[in-house]
């Protein structure tokens, strides 16, 4: 059995793949999405895109072809992964740095790389990608909202 054959994978409404600023393309710093111009006071007005996939807040960011989910806030202090960097690791593996510390999380692990002496790990999601673009992230298990009556299908 696969790995992903043991997930659950959730659609992501309203987000498709090529919908999501690509950090692989310079070209992209300053991406129109659904007509408007993503504006934030950083280096940078690129950012990924937050999305609530089973009752979680989940990052979403493309790197040319390859599609990265992290869950939206960081482990160090709950700052809003989304509106963070990519950044390539000397190992050409991706991460992102959190805008309000500057912890940086493999995105493929979720391991801390900054700072390097710490064992903390941000909590990253399989992707999956249609033919037209439609994106599922995988999860272990259902949201337990799901089950206490307070969340409609």
């Amino acid at each position: 059995m696969s790995e992903d054959s043991e997930l659950i994978f959730f659609p992501v409404k309203d987000v498709r793949f090529q919908d999501l600023s690509d950090w692989g393309n310079p070209d992209e710093e300053h991406k129109v999405t659904n007509g408007l111009v993503r504006k934030f006071k950083r280096q940078i007005s690129q950012s990924g895109s937050l999305v609530e996939v089973n009752e979680v807040k989940v990052a979403l960011f493309r790197v040319a072809e390859q599609l990265y989910a992290i869950k939206g806030k960081c482990p160090h202090l709950g700052g809003p992964l989304h509106l963070g960097d990519i950044e390539e690791l000397p190992d050409k593996s991706m991460c992102v740095r959190c805008p309000w510390h500057g912890w940086k999380f493999d995105l493929t692990t979720g391991r801390a790389e900054h700072p390097a002496d710490r064992d903390v790990y941000a909590v990253v999601y399989k992707t999956k990608v249609d033919e037209q673009g439609n994106i599922s992230v995988g999860f272990t298990e259902f949201s337990s909202s799901y089950f206490s009556g307070d969340t409609d299908f």
